[in-house]
């Protein structure tokens, strides 16, 4: 018996991810695109970075790079096969089933001397990884609706040139259904709009704005070295 005979699979990319059944999927391929995307411009990052020869953005042989929501760990899984010049990725997930499945999934695709599953707050490990050492020179936050609980970690956690990717999945707040909601998530109003889509996301990168304006001048934070 082989082990597609005991888990359902999903392929994706360069990925095959393994389900225990139906009612254990935490597989959107609405999102195959964003997660194309992100590839795509990491990939570009890690070239640009390369050609500068930017010593500051990585451990030796390659980047490191947290998922912090990483669920079945299926983009932490394309990011081992199918970027170059990676040294480690990190795939958190607060859920213990979640880890569990990154961990299966990232032995099925070989990966597994590159993806590093961590059981854990989100928050908090990137609050742990704060100092200049301990930084990611890649974060990628795609959780389930606002983002915005993880961006002041986000912002502490990555490197001095790194890239911070987010996703924003709750658009009906972002595009004006809830002024005032988005305002308590994200500090600006949305409007109901033909333009609503550029809103949401103009609203989304002041809100990443504010909070990495507020570590500006944070002295924990400047790398003395």
């Amino acid at each position: 018996m082989s082990i597609k005979d005991v888990f359902i699979s999903f392929q994706e990319g360069s990925a095959e991810v393994l389900f225990p059944s139906l009612n254990d999927v935490f597989y959107n391929p609405v999102q195959e695109f964003n997660r194309d995307l992100t590839i795509a411009v990491i990939q570009n990052f890690i070239d640009t970075s390369n050609s500068e020869k930017s010593e500051k953005k990585g451990d030796e042989g390659g980047v490191k790079i947290l998922e912090g929501l990483a669920a079945s760990g299926l983009r932490s899984i394309r990011f081992a096969k199918e970027l170059t010049g990676v040294a480690r990725i990190v795939a958190n997930d607060w859920s213990r089933q979640a880890v569990e499945s990154i961990e299966r999934n990232a032995e099925h695709n070989n990966v597994r001397h590159l993806v590093e599953p961590h059981n854990g707050d989100a928050a908090l490990l990137m609050y742990q990884h704060k100092s200049p050492k301990e930084k990611f020179v890649v974060i990628d936050l795609d959780p389930y609706g606002s983002p915005t609980p993880f961006l002041d970690g986000a912002v502490q956690a990555v490197a001095e040139g790194g890239l911070l990717c987010v996703t924003a999945t709750d658009m009906a707040v972002l595009c004006g259904n809830s002024p005032e909601t988005c305002y308590t998530k994200y500090g600006a109003i949305a409007l109901k709009t033909k333009s609503c889509h550029e809103f949401a996301v103009r609203i989304l990168l002041q809100c990443l704005e504010s909070h990495a304006n507020r570590r500006v001048m944070d002295p924990t934070l400047i790398n003395t070295e």
